[in-house]
């Protein structure tokens, strides 16, 4: 409900009322409140003045200020007459009058309305040390809104002077509203306001909700538009909107529903296409994992292990094990085409036959790849950048010597078991392709037992991690010298794993070969 764009447009408008409605009524309350005050003041003290014209300067001096003074004739006719300014609302707590004490810090009840709470005796003192404002009730009707409290209680009052007919102000009409009175008529005032700023902010929530779902009546049928097209009915429009924005809507989805029907159509027919390829490419990988060697080939004196893994469906990496022209000889090859993908498994591929027809003939590595290099070199075919880095290698079983040319490959990597080093190997040339008449030099080694023998591709040196970082030979070399010790199927996983933990869930960056010889 929180997401909904209806209820969000709600809440706004409900808040913005709330926000102005809040400060409009607490302008209002506070201007009301004043002028609530000013007039019950106002009307506190014309009572008083009304109810103090009531009573003659006269009859006040005829009440002799003695105990039991309302029982005589003068205090009782006062009383009835206080009794009646009482009646005249309900509110009214007590009315009474009172006259000046020889002591200016007090003034003396003379008698009052309601003898059964607020019991005074004729005559009484009260002390206006902490309500001076009576005083002022001698010269005018006087109200004071502010509380004061006596013996009796918290009251209200309004004072006003009782004259003669000469003129002469002989004592004050008091009227006293309990503080609770004021209190709940404050109390009362203030929950009508309450109530008004309730029914307004409902209303304005009321029509909130309206106009909210007036205005997202056009979204909610855009939205069920989509909804209906997202099932699959591609055939369904959009109506048409009065209004101008959505009529544009309209009309765009309308066109998206018709480019989305002819991209459906190239996408099925795209599909279909891509699904021809996909099945070429697995019949291409299958034919050409099929060329690389199914098994190492067992050697008397050696462990073997070799295996290639393409980047894509097929790769342009090559690796193979040859039988050398003579019986006690077997060669090895590890190559790597440039490009990847189909192009550099097609000329990987045709050079794989060149090579292989001339390895069966030539006995020396160095002259093998030069006849090699000149065949493919001087194909016009396969004259546009392409080329072929190629290890190759002879081992002698009798002999224990391995002797090899490089046309541009990367160097193997030669552990030495018994001296825990690793030797490099020198020697190199231009790759296969370039160009013909390229001599390639013969180096010859000579393998001990335990010593370790690994060619591999850039597809393992140059695994990238996701930071871009790459494996790199010093990992490789790390890892074959902690594991020099196990066979050369257990030390080839180590540095798959290696690899594929290294890289993790990132693609590879390119085909991966690798050859591990380890010597018994």
């Amino acid at each position: 409900m929180f997401k909904s764009f209806a209820f969000r447009l709600s809440a706004v408008f409900f808040l913005s009322s709330v926000l102005v409605l809040g400060g409009l009524f607490s302008f209002f309350y506070f201007k009301a409140a004043k002028l609530r005050d000013a007039a019950f003041r106002s009307y506190l003290e014309n009572l008083t003045e009304t109810g103090a014209n009531l009573i003659s300067g006269e009859e006040v001096r005829a009440v002799p200020l003695v105990r039991g003074c309302e029982k005589t004739l003068p205090g009782a006719a006062l009383v009835k007459k206080l009794k009646n300014i009482q009646r005249v609302d309900r509110d009214i707590s007590d009315v009474y009058v009172m006259v000046l004490d020889e002591d200016p810090g007090y003034v003396r009840f003379v008698t009052n309305a309601d003898q059964e709470q607020t019991p005074v005796e004729c005559g009484e003192r009260y002390a206006i040390h902490d309500s001076p404002t009576i005083l002022l009730g001698f010269k005018e009707s006087y109200a004071d809104l502010n509380a004061q409290e006596d013996r009796w209680g918290r009251w209200v009052s309004g004072f006003a002077p009782v004259q003669t007919a000469g003129g002469e102000t002989v004592g004050i009409l008091g009227v006293d509203i309990a503080q609770q009175t004021v209190e709940e008529i404050q109390r009362e005032f203030f929950g009508l306001f309450l109530i008004s700023i309730g029914a307004c902010l409902g209303f304005s929530l009321l029509i909130g909700l309206l106009i909210s779902f007036w205005l997202t009546r056009p979204i909610r049928k855009v939205v069920k538009g989509m909804e209906v097209v997202a099932g699959g009915n591609l055939e369904h429009k959009l109506e048409h909107f009065p209004e101008v924005e959505f009529e544009r809507i309209s009309g765009i989805f309308n066109r998206m529903i018709d480019s989305l029907k002819q991209m459906m159509l190239q996408l099925e027919a795209t599909t279909r296409e891509n699904e021809r390829v996909q099945r070429e490419l697995e019949i291409a990988s299958e034919i050409q994992q099929s060329i690389f060697p199914a098994n190492a080939p067992e050697v008397e004196g050696l462990e073997i292990e070799g295996r290639s893994v393409p980047a894509k469906e097929v790769g342009g990496d090559y690796f193979d094990f040859l039988s050398g022209p003579a019986r006690d000889q077997v060669g090895f090859i590890i190559a790597d085409a440039s490009g990847k993908g189909i192009p550099g498994t097609l000329y990987m591929t045709r050079s794989r036959s060149v090579f292989k027809v001339v390895a069966s003939e030539e006995n020396r590595p160095g002259e093998t790849l030069s006849r090699v290099n000149n065949y493919i070199a001087a194909d016009a075919f396969w004259g546009k950048g392409m080329f072929i880095t190629l290890l190759y290698l002879i081992y002698d079983k009798t002999q224990k010597k391995m002797r090899y040319a490089n046309a541009g490959h990367y160097h193997p990597l030669w552990y030495k078991n018994r001296e825990r080093r690793f030797e490099e190997l020198r020697g190199g040339g231009v790759p296969l392709g370039i160009t013909p008449g390229q001599e390639y030099r013969e180096e010859t080694i000579q393998l001990n037992s335990n010593d370790v023998l690994v060619l591999y591709t850039d597809g393992v040196i140059e695994a990238r991690a996701a930071d871009g970082e790459m494996f790199g030979v010093d990992r490789l070399k790390k890892i074959i010298e902690e594991y020099c010790s196990l066979s050369a199927r257990e030390l080839f996983l180590k540095i798959e794993a290696a690899t594929r933990d290294f890289v993790n869930q990132e693609p590879p960056f390119d085909d991966l070969t690798l050859i591990v010889i380890r010597v018994k």
